[in-house]
């Protein structure tokens, strides 16, 4: 799913399902303009996906971050878990821990091979 900040601070998400669509996401006003947001998710204050991406993204929990922390882990061998955690963020080295994908000991971090 291709994200692009915009100059207004919203971002722009590409639909998964139709080429060359795409939606508007605000995270400062908690909305979005596909179909699935603005029926059913607005009145609940839920998210959608396109949202969750945007958050993710924000925060440093999609896929391009999880490759590059698993490639600095990879060049290193083993990581102090701080180093990590503030080179990166400690969600997404979270994530990648309770995902299997790294383990965590006696605060020094590697690949879970």
């Amino acid at each position: 799913m291709g994200i692009s900040k915009q100059d207004d601070g919203t971002y722009k998400v590409d639909s998964e399902s139709s080429k060359g669509k795409f939606y508007t996401v605000d995270l400062n006003r908690m909305t979005c303009t596909c179909p699935h947001f603005r029926t059913r998710l607005q009145r609940i204050h839920g998210m959608c996906k396109h949202m969750e991406a945007v958050k993710d993204k924000f925060e440093g929990r999609d896929s391009e971050s999880y490759e590059n922390i698993i490639a600095y882990v990879k060049s290193k061998w083993e990581v102090d878990s701080i180093e990590l955690i503030k080179k990166f963020s400690e969600e997404a080295v979270d994530d990648l821990i309770s995902r299997g994908e790294l383990i965590e000991y006696r605060g020094k971090i590697r690949i879970l091979s």
